[in-house]
């Protein structure tokens, strides 16, 4: 039982960066905006937030800096997708070159290595005194730190003004037709922007996750394609927040699994993958559901 029980808090925690990547794309995805640069800015979010606490010697200023910076990061992508209507896939896929090349460089000039920062403060556990004798509860719902508190809060929040609020409401009429929404004397761009912005924060916190909570410490490529994997969760969740968490979990029970097969005489480059053979999988079965809603409409 106590195994059982671990595994599940395990895939919790290994959940959570795809969770705010897959729920940042998800809300980018619905102002017409496609969030190919989650794992840029991830990248930035991690390398960000350890620089925070790095100089400042506080883990939460740490991920108030990630999320800033990403915010930052991401009005860039915005600037070229919406100002200068450039290809939405080219340009997230160089927003996630630059964001390597950049980090690598800053990790060289700062640290003097470009494969693993300084340690620096991380994010403290947090334990609920009121669950802390229930033996289920205890183990499933306390000791994760901050961050995966506040998914929680964002997936809630993010249901709600996307399908319960007149700001949501806008923020879809835009991404399926802009023109109607400034036809309306609503700025379609500027909800764009702030969409953008918002899905760069949400991404970073995902980054940071890694950096400050996993782990205190920036380590090259840490980010590990998550944030291609976070497309294929929310596209496989319809853009829901809460279906995104969910299966954000199925993939944290992928990695878990990986991990714990380690033991076994396998060859990791099999192991390692598990979870992209998942996401092509969901893909794949997205597709195929797609292709059946479609000719039901015909």
């Amino acid at each position: 039982m106590n195994t059982i029980l671990n595994i599940i808090a395990s895939s919790i925690r290994m959940s959570i960066p795809l969770g705010y990547a897959s729920i940042a794309g998800a809300i980018s995805e619905f102002s017409g905006i496609v969030a190919l640069g989650l794992e840029g800015f991830m990248t930035i979010g991690a390398f960000s937030g350890v620089l925070g606490a790095y100089y400042f010697g506080n883990a939460w200023i740490g991920v108030l800096t990630a999320a800033a910076v990403g915010a930052l990061y991401a009005l860039i992508f915005g600037v070229f997708c919406i100002k200068y209507q450039s290809n939405q896939v080219v340009a997230g896929v160089g927003m996630n070159i630059i964001a390597e090349g950049l980090v690598s460089v800053l990790m060289i000039g700062i640290f003097g290595s470009k494969g693993k920062s300084e340690m620096v403060d991380s994010l403290s556990v947090i334990h609920i005194p009121v669950i802390k004798d229930i033996p289920v509860l205890n183990v499933l719902l306390s000791g994760y730190s901050g961050l995966a508190y506040l998914l929680a809060a964002v997936a809630v929040l993010s249901w709600v003004v996307i399908y319960k609020m007149p700001v949501g409401i806008r923020l879809r009429a835009t991404g399926i037709n802009d023109k109607v929404v400034d036809s309306l004397g609503l700025r379609s761009n500027l909800i764009k922007y702030i969409s953008v912005m918002v899905c760069g924060a949400l991404s970073a916190l995902g980054g940071v996750f890694l950096s400050l909570s996993q782990l205190n410490f920036y380590s090259k490529d840490m980010v590990a394609g998550r944030g291609y994997i976070a497309l294929a969760i929310f596209v496989f969740a319809k853009k829901n927040p809460m279906y995104c968490v969910w299966i954000s979990v199925l993939f944290g029970l992928t990695e878990t699994i990986q991990l714990r097969m380690q033991a076994f005489p396998i060859p990791t480059q099999f192991l390692s993958m598990i979870p992209y053979l998942c996401t092509l999988l969901m893909l794949l079965f997205a597709a195929k559901n797609f292709k059946i809603r479609r000719k039901e409409h015909v």
